[in-house]
């Protein structure tokens, strides 16, 4: 079994446990992590046209009714349709008419989100790098009282599924132990960054590797630990807030300026080396 066939049991067990649960998207029948879900629950799983604006104004309609809209769209290109909606409706809400709503984009290396979305207000963005996280952050997604986009890479939804864990939005987690530098990265840069510590240890450079899994909020203790220890640190992908945030949390203790690293291990491992040669 890979990781996306054990989310489609994930939201199998959802929607037999509960009919607020209620799964829509466009060509849900093609992809791993639904198929089969709409024959099996045809009043749960709805098929809608690929309209991605409306596709979330109908999810947003569904949250204030009081259910538990799950949206999956096709590919990250997709949130660019859905941003207003996202951003003044869904993330705009709380109290009373909060909209839980759960928004599944599978991404490749290749595609990157919107770089709005990690700005918006009452958002939670999150984004695995292993399937047990990928797993462990749909459970809690589907708890939450508000808004998440889970960032899905369509490597890791193929990888083999490993047993159930647990991880809570928000919390980051330190991967691999260093004292030279850190790498901040996420999703399919927590492999790269991997990679590079193991390339860096063979020059005496000992990388330590902190996954954010949870892009907003981001977990600011964790990150200032890590980077006030080491002194240094890499930010590995495209977001650029997790550098403002090691700046601001451990400004007294930084050796070198925080840079930013492609995801990929070449790269990110050029980087540290500027950073602990500085």
């Amino acid at each position: 079994m890979n990781c996306a066939e054990q989310i489609n049991g994930l939201l199998d067990t959802a929607l037999a446990q509960s009919t607020q649960f209620q799964v829509l998207g466009e060509a849900l029948s093609l992809a791993p992590s639904t198929a089969g879900l709409m024959a099996k629950y045809p009043d749960q799983v709805h098929l809608l046209p690929a309209a991605d604006a409306t596709l979330m104004g109908v999810a947003v309609g569904m949250a204030i009714g009081g259910k538990r809209p799950i949206v999956h769209l096709a590919h990250a290109s997709a949130l660019w349709g859905a941003m207003q909606q996202l951003g003044q409706e869904a993330a705009a809400l709380s109290g009373e008419f909060s909209a839980p709503v759960v928004i599944r984009v599978p991404i490749s290396d290749q595609e990157t989100p919107p770089p709005q979305l990690t700005t918006i207000p009452g958002l939670t963005v999150a984004c695995a790098s292993t399937p047990a996280d990928m797993s462990a952050l749909l459970q809690a997604a589907l708890k939450a009282s508000g808004p998440v986009v889970l960032l899905e890479p369509r490597a890791v939804l193929a990888a083999p599924a490993p047993a159930e864990t647990s991880a809570a939005l928000g919390e980051a987690t330190i991967v691999r132990t260093g004292t030279h530098a850190t790498a901040l990265a996420w999703g399919t840069g927590v492999a790269a960054a991997t990679k590079a510590a193991t390339q860096l240890a063979a020059d005496d450079i000992d990388l330590e590797v902190v996954d954010l899994r949870t892009l907003v909020p981001l977990d600011v203790d964790t990150i200032a630990e890590s980077v006030s220890r080491t002194g240094r640190v890499v930010v590995v992908g495209a977001d650029t807030a997790p550098i403002a945030v090691a700046v601001q949390s451990a400004f007294l203790h930084l050796e070198s300026p925080p840079v930013q690293a492609l995801a990929n291990a070449a790269d990110v491992a050029a980087k540290v080396r500027r950073v602990v040669h500085f």
